[in-house]
């Protein structure tokens, strides 16, 4: 009869699955992290571009607004029968709230600064 010698697995053996484990999440989790931040930066692109052209065509309707277009956006956003989702809007894809102003032109500009930021620190995504 043939006697086969058990194996068992080692305490340094389990540590070093582990470790290449964690090292290879760790290298997961990072870039899924810069994915997330340019979804991010597209869903706030694609806001800044909805509302300008919203808030453009409420002052093209009545030129009075444009007065108060810097404190009533928010309202005009809500009430307008282009956006389906109003809250979802009202913020950048980072949460902060957007900044609306008036150009020379009288034309209605959208920016946010977490937007901003991030397009300078990726230059080379973007173009510049």
């Amino acid at each position: 009869m043939k006697q086969y010698k058990r194996r068992y697995i080692t305490l340094i053996e389990i540590m070093i699955v582990m470790f290449l484990i964690a090292l290879i999440t760790g290298v997961l989790a990072y870039n899924y992290r810069g994915s997330l931040d340019e979804g991010k930066a597209f869903k706030t692109k694609a806001a800044i571009d909805k509302i300008e052209t919203i808030l453009n065509l409420a002052v093209s309707e009545d030129p009075n607004k444009a007065n108060s277009i810097g404190s009533e956006w928010q309202a005009i956003i809500r009430n307008s029968p282009l956006v389906s989702n109003p809250n979802a809007l009202l913020v950048d894809g980072w949460g902060s709230p957007y900044s609306v102003s008036i150009d020379d032109q009288g034309a209605v500009r959208v920016t946010s600064q977490k937007y901003t930021d991030y397009v300078n620190t990726h230059q080379t995504m973007f173009g510049k």
